[in-house]
């Protein structure tokens, strides 16, 4: 299976709720970072045991995956009631499973400063 493959695998189960099919595609030794909150989770169970108990009746969108060897990338749309988050995730696979994953996540926002002359919001 393709890395980018896995990893459309992963994000699809988690939202179809399928934690063994997400798990069966992570690394026993699986390690996540996720800079914004500096938490490093380690191991494939504790990835699962954490997302299986966020709060929400949430929904993931996979936007796009890419990938070139072991290497894969993702963007997704997650919505949780009223709130949206866009999260990209770029990841390691080793026979078939993720053992490497950096995964970010940001709120829509309003621009900083008037930028209105270079942008369009949408």
């Amino acid at each position: 299976m393709k890395a980018a493959d896995v990893v459309r695998g992963v994000w699809e189960a988690m939202e179809a709720r399928d934690w063994a099919r997400a798990r069966s595609l992570l690394s026993d030794d699986l390690v996540t970072d996720w800079p914004q909150t500096r938490e490093r989770i380690r191991g494939g169970d504790n990835f699962i045991a954490l997302n299986s108990a966020y709060p929400g009746d949430w929904h993931i969108t996979v936007e796009e995956t890419l990938g070139d060897g072991d290497r894969a990338a993702v963007r997704a749309t997650i919505v949780n009631g009223a709130e949206t988050f866009h999260a990209s995730g770029f990841y390691e696979v080793r026979d078939g499973r993720i053992v490497r994953a950096v995964e970010l996540f940001a709120d829509p926002g309003t621009p900083p400063y008037d930028r209105s002359r270079w942008a369009e919001r949408y």
